[in-house]
């Protein structure tokens, strides 16, 4: 009996657990324990942790370990998938929960419309941005390029034949002079009044020249700007290489563009004073010889006048120097490339204004019989010297301010870079601002900066820059001075020899050469070439290039002066 109790007790438990069992009530492992005995360690100690470590309960609040747990906890617990209703796999590891890390932002009133805020912003800012983005891809695109730093092309002679022809011109003139001095000097040339051969040679030597000089190319020149990527030709002549003219070409363009009087202007200085030299040169020889007196008197006149506007034939050469300097002086590394020449036409009709000037002055005047002499001078002659020396330091201080002041300035629309005439987009305007563009496209000149490109350019081997030199440097500054010079050393004698009579004084040399050298000095052509030259290219705004002159023409005030002390 004492036996059939506990039986009796096992028998009715299990018939309970089937019970359960069989309606579907898990049951954990009986006195199953991970085995995790550090749990005792922890100060509190878990309610789940036994001595034998932690029991199945545990894990009904921290499912996350019934994966990785010890022991097989997913084997032996109902809350891991175990214990009786074990299915035999094991479970995986749930992700960890995401959890929000509170922040002080988030009780500000006014948040999400702040984020809505900033979201816009961002996508305005991305769509502010997407031409700039475009841009750049534009930049590497022409950065890319083959051209993209090659120099810009002219038209016309290379430098090489250039220079051949300026050799050639040079040693036509020079041997024609030559041979007609050689035979002033061994062979028979009649009257003395004549006129010397090496002086007709010259001149005729120098009219060879003017055809080529008009028809051939004058200058060449050509502006590309690098910018951001995009090459960008900004010379007038679109459509075409560069920007190249001759004097004949200058003046149909003229013509068909509306400036009627700047064609004027080109063909009276180029081509009228030229012809009227030559009609008035056959006028006096053909009156040289006559026996009626007034005849005589035309022909002094037809050489006098020669003489007075031989040298304003060549206004539009100053021009041209300058024009050319200008282009050269834009040339700013890599952002502005700029190419620009003096052609055969400048070699040509420079040779022939120059030759023609000094042969007109070896031309002798016819004498005339009975001539009288000169009349005494109207002002006494402490009132002169005082004069000339008053006039003398105005001349030196207006002519060192002149020639040191800009003459000529040559701008170019930053407009040109953009469409519909660039490829500049106008986004990237702030961006060429920024890079100081504008400003690159600014150029001034004066005489002296020009005549020390001048004695620079000789050095490179440019031919052309030979005659320029002679023409600004010989002509404009040194005769110029010259003129003044002689003047004032000429008042200065007749001051000293005021107690001898004038008709006892002999001739003066100092007014001699003054009147020599007046005929030669070319600053007030320079001066009115500079005006004409920016009343001419005034057809190229609508293009964006702007030439016009500054304060430094105001040097002609000086030359006025210089003569009035005559």
């Amino acid at each position: 009996m004492r036996r059939l109790g506990p039986l009796l007790l096992a028998s009715l438990a299990s018939t309970v657990n089937a019970a359960n069992v069989s309606h579907g009530v898990c049951q954990d492992t009986v006195g199953w324990t991970n085995g995790y005995t550090a749990c005792n360690n922890y100060v509190p100690v878990d309610p789940d942790c036994h001595k034998d470590g932690v029991v199945c309960h545990f894990y009904k609040a921290h499912p996350s370990f019934c994966a990785k747990g010890m022991n097989d906890p997913w084997m032996n617990c109902c809350t891991c998938g175990g214990g009786s209703d074990f299915n035999g796999q094991r479970p995986t590891t749930p992700p960890p929960p995401k959890v929000k890390i509170p922040s002080i932002f988030d009780w500000l009133p006014g948040v999400d419309s702040m984020e809505k805020e900033m979201g816009k912003m961002k996508a305005k800012m991305n769509k502010q941005l997407a031409p700039l983005q475009k841009g750049m891809k534009e930049v590497y695109a022409g950065l890319r390029q083959p051209d993209f730093n090659a120099p810009p092309q002219l038209e016309g002679n290379s430098m090489a034949e250039v220079n051949l022809v300026v050799f050639f011109i040079v040693l036509m003139v020079t041997v024609a002079t030559s041979l007609g001095y050689l035979l002033e000097v061994h062979g028979d040339c009649g009257e003395a009044h004549r006129s010397p051969p090496w002086a007709t040679a010259m001149l005729l030597s120098s009219y060879a020249l003017l055809v080529p000089g008009l028809t051939q190319v004058i200058f060449s020149f050509n502006i590309v700007v690098n910018v951001l990527g995009h090459r960008i030709d900004v010379q007038p002549e679109k459509g075409h290489v560069a920007c190249t003219e001759t004097i004949s070409g200058l003046v149909d363009l003229l013509e068909r563009t509306g400036s009627r009087t700047g064609a004027v202007l080109i063909v009276l200085y180029a081509v009228v004073v030229p012809i009227l030299k030559l009609v008035l040169l056959a006028v006096a020889e053909v009156f040289r010889y006559s026996r009626i007196p007034g005849c005589v008197s035309i022909s002094r006149i037809c050489i006098i006048l020669v003489q007075s506007i031989s040298k304003w034939a060549c206004p539009d050469m100053f021009a041209y120097i300058l024009l050319v300097h200008l282009v050269r002086l834009l040339n700013n590394g890599s952002l502005i490339l700029t190419a620009a020449k003096l052609d055969v036409g400048f070699s040509c009709f420079s040779a022939f204004c120059v030759c023609s000037t000094i042969s007109s002055l070896g031309i002798r005047l016819p004498e005339m019989p009975g001539q009288s002499s000169r009349k005494s001078y109207c002002l006494g002659s402490p009132a002169v010297y005082a004069l000339s020396m008053l006039l003398a330091g105005a001349f030196v201080c207006l002519f060192a301010v002149g020639i040191y002041l800009p003459c000529m300035a040559l701008r170019i629309d930053e407009r040109q870079l953009y469409p519909p005439n660039g490829s500049v987009p106008y986004s990237a305007k702030p961006l060429v601002e920024s890079m100081a563009i504008p400003d690159l496209l600014k150029t001034d000149i004066s005489i002296f900066s020009c005549t020390s490109w001048l004695l620079r350019e000789i050095g490179n081997g440019e031919a052309n820059s030979f005659f320029s030199l002679v023409m600004f440097g010989f002509c404009v500054i040194v005769l110029t001075t010259a003129d003044v010079l002689f003047l004032f050393l000429a008042a200065k004698r007749l001051f000293q020899k005021q107690d001898t009579p004038l008709r006892d004084q002999g001739p003066c040399p100092f007014y001699r050469w003054a009147k020599i050298v007046r005929k030669l000095s070319m600053l007030d052509v320079s001066i009115m070439g500079v005006y004409v030259i920016t009343f001419c290219m005034g057809i190229y705004k609508k293009q964006g290039i702007v030439v016009s002159t500054r304060e430094g023409p105001g040097s002609s005030v000086a030359l006025n002066l210089s003569e009035i002390i005559v």
